[in-house]
């Protein structure tokens, strides 16, 4: 049986003004499978200075509204490659640091 892990899908919110007029961040939980980046996808993304880290799988690509940001215990990701396969989609992410 797979196991379902909870990602955050993050995304501004245009219609809300936080102080000194700052959009507010919005936070979807989904459901997803989690898998590491395979070594030869990993070096070809490190050629356009990516660095991907983890593969989130959506069992159901219209969960994923193109949001750009994701949180996953307790990181920040930024996504950087979507790949829909039949009905579900792929979100392939890279972790966001400090230096970022």
């Amino acid at each position: 049986m797979l196991r379902q892990d909870v990602l955050y899908l993050v995304a501004e919110d245009p219609a809300a003004h936080g102080v000194f007029g700052v959009s507010q961040k919005v936070r979807r939980k989904v459901f997803c499978t989690v898998r590491s980046v395979g070594y030869q996808e990993y070096y070809r993304a490190m050629e356009n200075n990516l660095f991907p880290t983890l593969v989130f799988t959506l069992t159901d690509y219209a969960e994923y509204k193109g949001e750009k940001i994701c949180e996953y215990g307790g990181k920040v990701y930024r996504i950087v490659r979507t790949y829909q396969t039949g009905g579900a989609i792929e979100l392939t992410v890279e972790e966001v640091t400090v230096d970022a």
